[in-house]
């Protein structure tokens, strides 16, 4: 990871933006072959690169703005003209949005324009990625023991995590997926004439819609939606519009196989059921680092909070008491403190309240924001495979007879009976 290649004094260059503009570079020479290939001007293409840079980043800090519409109202100017933020697919929307204005304009044939830019746009989406990996942006995975997971401790961003711990490249997963669509749809296009114009956009449509809603399921986003990101959504509805695209194009009995596989694909992604908890590696009171996902087959009461928080203090007794009673069965409960001097004043607050369960400490609160809580304390419900079926916001008495006979069924029958809010 190399968030600045080459830094002259005052002058940097970051790895971002150099790939950035490669990726430009590289999408302008494949769309200058794809126009010839069609017929069309190759003179065409540095309008068609400049309206969609335009309104590319135009769109994504739009998409980007409009998912944080908090820090916009807290600061108009900041965020308006800040350099950061900014969404795909939002970059998607406005891109070609502005090159439509600009063949209308132009009296240009919209769908062999919209056919020969699209290879070059997935291939320098591919190499975008690889920016987003060498820049440290935020887009990595949950923590992951596979051989190539990697860390970033120079994120731009900043990284979360303890030393030791390694997530999933997720920029890379992504640029491997998009070089594969780039050959598909480079195969498509060799021969321009045997396909209806607009097929290979369709067809990019519902490629990449499978590749990024796939992603998404290694990828620490909000969930929006049935426990979908934002992106899955637009993915969904991407890879709709294009088979219905494509179906209208080719025709029914050409385009079912095509059909039957991509449904495979994205039935693949589902998560058919509750999602599973992020996992996450935090130290205990001794310094050692500790998996949730070590706790893989029992029931898990999974608790945020800090000592500061009275909330927090309040239903400590009543969790200590669940805990004497059903830790025997397979209850573990697991608190995670994120007062930000960490173990000093966390083992004053044990020992006063005489609590024998696992007790972790994140003082940069990066679990916290992987669980996406919104204030302390909040406890979440995970079952013996690892599901998160429950969040509970706010304090609670966790001997009250409904949920201690709630835990008590989950444990023995694996179903939880309560609702994901506990209600």
């Amino acid at each position: 990871m190399v968030p600045v290649l080459i830094e002259i004094g005052p002058v940097s260059l970051f790895s971002f933006g150099a790939t950035l503009a490669l990726a430009f570079l590289v999408g302008g020479v494949v769309l200058s072959g794809e126009l010839e290939r069609r017929g069309l001007s190759r003179d065409l293409a540095s309008g068609i690169l400049w309206w969609a840079a335009i309104g590319g980043i135009m769109g994504s800090r739009v998409l980007s703005l409009a998912n944080d519409w908090s820090a916009l109202l807290a600061d108009p100017l900041g965020q308006l003209f800040g350099g950061a933020g900014f969404v795909w697919y939002g970059g998607l929307l406005g891109g070609f949005a502005a090159v439509t204005v600009f063949l209308w304009r132009n009296d240009v044939p919209w769908s062999p324009v919209v056919d020969a830019i699209t290879p070059g746009l997935v291939l320098g989406h591919a190499i975008g990625r690889v920016g987003c990996q060498l820049a440290g942006d935020g887009d990595w995975g949950p923590p992951s023991t596979l051989p190539w997971a990697m860390a970033y401790p120079l994120a731009i961003v900043g990284w979360p995590h303890p030393p030791g711990v390694r997530v999933h490249p997720a920029p890379l997963y992504e640029s491997f997926a998009y070089c594969l669509i780039f050959f598909a749809l480079i195969r498509i296009s060799r021969d321009p004439w045997r396909r209806p114009p607009g097929f290979v956009t369709a067809s990019y449509l519902a490629l990449s819609g499978v590749a990024r809603f796939l992603i998404e399921g290694v990828r620490i986003e909000p969930r929006v939606v049935w426990g979908l990101s934002e992106a899955q959504v637009i993915a969904v509805m991407s890879v709709v519009i294009g088979v219905v695209w494509m179906f209208l194009l080719a025709g029914r009995d050409r385009l079912m196989p095509a059909i039957a596989a991509l449904l495979v694909l994205g039935l693949g992604g589902c998560n058919l059921g509750p999602p599973l908890a992020p996992d996450f590696v935090a130290q205990d009171l001794d310094g050692a680092a500790v998996r949730l996902g070590n706790y893989r087959g029992q029931v898990v009461l999974l608790n945020l909070w800090t000592t500061w928080c009275p909330p927090c203090r309040e239903e400590m007794p009543s969790m200590q008491a669940l805990y004497d009673r059903l830790g025997a069965q397979g209850l573990a409960v697991v608190a995670v403190s994120e007062d930000d001097s960490g173990a000093a004043v966390v083992r004053p607050f044990v020992k006063e309240f005489k609590l024998s369960f696992p007790m972790l400490v994140d003082p940069t609160g990066a679990v916290g924001r992987l669980y996406l809580i919104s204030g302390y304390p909040e406890t979440f419900v995970i079952d013996r495979e690892g599901r998160q079926l429950a969040r509970f916001i706010g304090p609670r008495n966790w001997t009250s007879p409904e949920l201690e006979a709630a835990l008590r069924t989950l444990l023995d029958t694996g179903i939880w009976p309560l609702g994901p809010d506990g209600a």
